[in-house]
This record gives structure tokens, sequence and C-alpha cells, in this order.
């Protein structure tokens, strides 16, 4: 689960590159599906425009950059389907009114909360009327409508606000694996039980190493002077996996596999 404001101005990473081809500056949100679409990015010929991503192209969101296969993922805006329609309709929660299904206005919006391994809308963070301060979260399943100047939400939603929201189901197995971060405050770092960095890094390589042992190489992977490290079809071993990582290929050969 990622907060809007733990995304932006994130830097954007190619891994098949590791380096930074731009930096988030817009999400693009769907109001039909109440999910980004859409990442628009700032990169070095900033003077040509903001490029855009499909959500899809997403590897993973961390703490500290968001992960596309390679730069082959960032597009001309005019390029994505679908993607000038949504920017007309200018979709945008932070400071959107909150109305009931019956027409009472409940308060504003604060924040918004996707999960990150779908892009779904998980909840937006309510002000009340007449209030400064968040009375909790409003769970995407309350939503009725996303509007451009209401975000119509179930009667006696004051009631149904939670403090947090439960934690994106695990990606692997479908097309991310992704380390989590849980929104600052939130899920079991603020009772006092979180894992250090390398303790969670070794628990996703290893349900990631998991998931790809007996599964077999889409591609031929060479090393930097041309040997064959993985032949096309040869199916995964640890043996495997450890030439990969001693010709620094194992991120390339994770993003390419199949059953």
């Amino acid at each position: 689960m990622k907060s809007s404001r733990q995304i932006l101005d994130l830097p954007v990473l190619s891994i098949e590159e590791g380096k930074e081809i731009g930096r988030v500056k817009h999400l693009v949100l769907n109001p039909q599906r109440g999910a980004v679409d859409f990442i628009l990015v700032e990169d070095r010929a900033w003077y040509l425009g903001l490029k855009a991503i499909p959500y899809e192209a997403v590897q993973g969101i961390g703490e500290f950059a968001l992960t596309v296969t390679n730069r082959s993922s960032l597009s001309e805006v005019t390029e994505c389907a679908g993607i000038v329609d949504l920017l007309e309709k200018d979709l945008r929660l932070p400071g959107i009114k909150v109305l009931s299904s019956k027409g009472c206005l409940v308060g504003s919006v604060s924040e918004f909360y996707i999960n990150d391994n779908s892009g779904d809308i998980a909840g937006c963070q309510l002000v009340p009327e007449n209030s400064q301060t968040a009375a909790g979260i409003i769970p995407g399943k309350f939503i009725l409508t996303y509007g451009s100047d209401y975000l119509v939400v179930e009667e006696g939603i004051e009631e149904k606000l939670v403090k947090e929201l439960p934690e994106d189901p695990p990606a692997f197995g479908s097309r991310k694996s992704k380390v989590e971060t849980a929104p600052a405050g939130t899920g079991p770092q603020a009772a006092g039980h979180e894992k250090p960095p390398e303790e969670e890094l070794k628990h996703f390589e290893e349900q990631q190493r998991q998931f790809i042992l007996g599964k077999k190489a889409a591609i031929t992977i060479t090393d930097a002077d041309g040997n064959i490290v993985v032949e096309e079809g040869e199916m995964i071993t640890p043996e495997t996996i450890e030439r990969a990582k001693a010709a620094d290929k194992y991120i390339q050969l994770t993003l390419n596999i199949c059953d």
C-alpha cells in the first residue's frame, strides 16, 4: 500500500540499465475503474514535455524508487491510448469534497492510497467538514463515484472509517514482484515490529527465488563477454540462479521467465 505522497517525485529506475531515467510527477486516475492508469514522468528531455508509463509496466514501488524494466517503458503522452481523455477529466482526489449518497456534505479528501500491485485506489483519507484533522480512511469499497467535483460515498460513512488499510496481497505469481512498504505510521511497523531492511530484502529474495525455480528462461541471456549464461527454454535451477548472479544477470533472468 502506498500513499500518493510516497509515490510523487520518486526517481524512476530502469532495472536493465541500473539508471535513473526520470521522476514521478503525476498520477493519472481513471474515475470509472477507481485506479491509477498511468504515471507521468519528467525525464532529462523535460523541455519536450512529460512522458507516460502505463501502470501495468511498473515493476515495483519501493521507498527510494519506482522501477520499470527499461527505458522503453516511457512513451510520449500522445502515444498512450486513453490517456488524453483521462487527463481532460482531470480527477484529483486531494482537496475534493466528499458527499454522501443522500446529498450530505461529509468533508474533504486530504490523501489517497493505492494498492501498488494493481494500481486500484484502496482508500481516501477523510477530513470532516469544519475540521483540520483527518478522522480516518474511507475504504475504497464504500466509494460510489469518483466525480470531477465530488467523491460520492455510502451513507453513514463516518461509522465505516478505518485507521489503517490492510496490507496488499503478495505479488508473487503475478506480473510484479515487489518489496512492500506500508504507509508511515500504519501496519505492523507502527506497533514496533519493523523488520530491518536487510531482513526484508532477504525475505523478498527468497520468495522470488522460490517463485522462479522450475520455470523456464524466456530468452537466452549472455554475459558482458558474450558467453551464454542461460539458454532460452532452460529450466531454472539453483545452479542457473548462481550463474546468473555471478554474471550480474539475475535481475534480467527474473524478468524473463515463463512456465
